[in-house]
C-alpha cells in the first residue's frame, strides 16, 4: 500500500468537497464558508503553474473576495514542513501556522475487517445520506449546531455513506466513509459521552470498512488529532499506521503586511 503524501490529499480532497472550487494549476483553492479547515484552504499539492510567490498571492486575493482568511495546506512529511520550500517561502513571508496538529493514518480495508470485529448485538444502521439525528449527533469541533453547508460538504464525494447506532430512540455513535478512486476516508466518528468504552467507535468503524469493501475500496484513512491518545490507540489496534502529518494550513498575514 504505497500511495505519496501529494496523492492521498488529494483523493481526501475528493472526499471531503467545497461547494466553490478552483484550479490554479495543480493547487485547488476551495471555499465553503469557513466550515472545516479542508474545505476552506488551498491544496498546494503539486505545480500552481506559476512562481510559488505569485500563486500565494493570488490564493490571497481569492480569499479575500470571499471574505475567508487565506490558508495554504502544505503536504509534508512527518514532523518535517521545512522540507518544502513553499512552507519556508510563506513562513518568511509572515504566514502562520494554523494550529491543532494531526496525523493521517492509512489501512488496507481487509485487515481492518480481520481484525477485533463489531460489538455483538449492536446494529449499526447505513444510509446514503445523513438524517436529522445523525446530523444532530455530529459535533464538529465542539459545534452544537451545523452551519447550512455541512450537509453539502458531507454529502459531496462521488460516493460516501453514514453509519448510525441507535439506543432508546436516540442516535448514540455515528460516522461516514467517503470514497474516491481506490481510497475511501473515515470521518465524522462521534459517539456520545454517555456511551463510550463501550467499543461503539470500533463497531462504527468496522461497519463503515465493510460498506467500503463492498464498493470494491481496498484502502482506508483517516485523520486523527495528536491530543487524541484514546483514538490514536483504537485505530493502531485495528490496523491503521501513521502516513504523514496533516498538511495545518499557512494563514495568510493581515491586510498589508509582507
Amino acid at each position: 500500500m504505497v500511495i505519496t503524501i501529494s496523492d492521498l490529499e488529494q483523493r481526501a480532497a475528493q472526499g471531503w468537497r467545497a461547494p466553490d472550487e478552483e484550479q490554479l494549476g495543480d493547487w485547488l483553492l476551495r471555499a465553503a464558508g469557513g466550515f472545516t479547515g479542508r474545505a476552506n484552504s488551498a491544496l498546494a499539492a503539486g505545480d500552481p503553474g506559476m512562481p510559488p510567490d505569485r500563486a500565494a498571492d493570488v490564493v490571497r486575493g481569492w480569499y479575500q473576495t470571499r471574505r475567508l482568511p487565506a490558508m495554504i495546506a502544505i503536504p509534508y512529511p512527518a514532523a518535517r514542513p521545512d522540507a518544502v520550500a513553499l512552507d519556508r517561502l510563506l513562513a518568511e513571508r509572515g504566514w502562520t501556522v494554523r494550529p491543532r496538529a494531526a496525523t493521517v493514518m492509512t489501512a488496507r480495508g481487509d485487515q481492518v475487517l480481520a481484525g477485533p470485529g463489531p460489538e455483538p448485538r449492536v446494529a449499526v444502521e447505513v444510509a446514503a445520506e445523513p438524517d436529522e439525528a445523525w446530523l444532530a449527533r455530529y459535533h464538529y469541533r465542539g459545534q452544537q449546531a451545523l452551519p447550512a453547508v455541512a450537509l453539502r460538504v458531507l454529502t459531496s464525494a462521488p460516493w460516501q455513506a453514514f453509519a448510525s447506532i441507535r439506543a432508546g430512540g436516540q442516535v448514540i455513535a455515528i460516522g461516514r466513509v467517503a470514497a474516491a478512486a481506490d481510497w475511501a476516508g473515515l470521518t465524522a466518528i462521534e459517539v456520545d459521552p454517555a456511551h463510550r468504552r463501550r467499543g461503539l467507535a470500533r463497531t462504527v468503524t468496522h461497519a463503515l470498512a465493510a460498506e467500503a469493501g463492498a464498493c470494491g475500496v481496498r484502502h482506508l484513512y483517516l485523520q486523527v488529532e495528536d491530543d487524541n491518545p484514546a483514538a490514536r490507540a483504537l485505530y493502531r489496534g485495528i490496523g491503521f499506521t501513521d502516513h504523514h502529518d496533516y498538511p495545518l494550513p499557512r494563514v495568510a498575514p493581515e491586510a498589508g503586511i509582507v
